[in-house]
């Protein structure tokens, strides 16, 4: 496993965001992102989520509005 150290403001940042954080190099490319791992309340939203009434959609369905709302 490759492993990179980062600065103590940078692990701040990491550790402090609710969100997921992009990683760029100095010239602005992406190199990918850094997500959190899924806490207690995370798994008891999704699980709420999951026992409600509300409407479903599947990958494919989400992938369809998806292309049918790309401006070609």
């Amino acid at each position: 496993m490759v492993q990179i150290v980062v600065t103590p403001d940078q692990a701040k940042v990491l550790t402090e965001s609710s969100d997921s954080v992009e990683i760029v190099d100095l010239q602005g490319n992406r190199l990918g992102y850094f997500s959190r791992c899924f806490l207690e309340q995370d798994v008891a939203i999704a699980r709420e989520r999951a026992d409600s009434n509300e409407p479903r959609r599947t990958t494919q369905q989400v992938m369809e509005r998806l292309q049918s709302l790309d401006p070609k």
